[in-house]
C-alpha cells in the first residue's frame, strides 16, 4: 500500500505530493477523514453545553424527562 498525503480545500481534494511512479491507472483509493482540530457546529454546541452549569442536577433525568422538558406533572 502506498500513502500519498493531501488536503480537501472546500471544494476538492488536492495532494501534498506528486504520484510515485510505478502506480498504474485506474487504481484504487482510499480517502481518510482526520479530525484538525478545526471542529464544526456540533462540536460547538457539545463544548457549549458542557460549560453550562445544570444546578441541582436530578438523577431522574431518563424516568422523568416528559416533567422536565415538557414541564408535565412527575409520574
Amino acid at each position: 500500500m502506498t500513502i500519498i498525503n493531501g488536503h480537501y480545500d472546500g471544494r476538492k481534494v488536492l495532494l501534498d505530493e506528486p504520484v510515485p511512479a510505478g502506480i498504474a491507472a485506474p487504481t484504487a483509493v482510499k480517502v481518510v477523514f482526520e479530525d484538525n482540530g478545526a471542529g464544526g457546529v456540533l462540536d460547538d454546541l457539545v463544548e457549549l453545553a458542557e460549560r453550562l452549569p445544570i444546578a441541582n442536577d436530578p438523577t431522574d433525568w431518563s424516568e422523568q424527562h416528559d416533567h422536565y422538558i415538557h414541564g408535565s406533572p412527575k409520574q
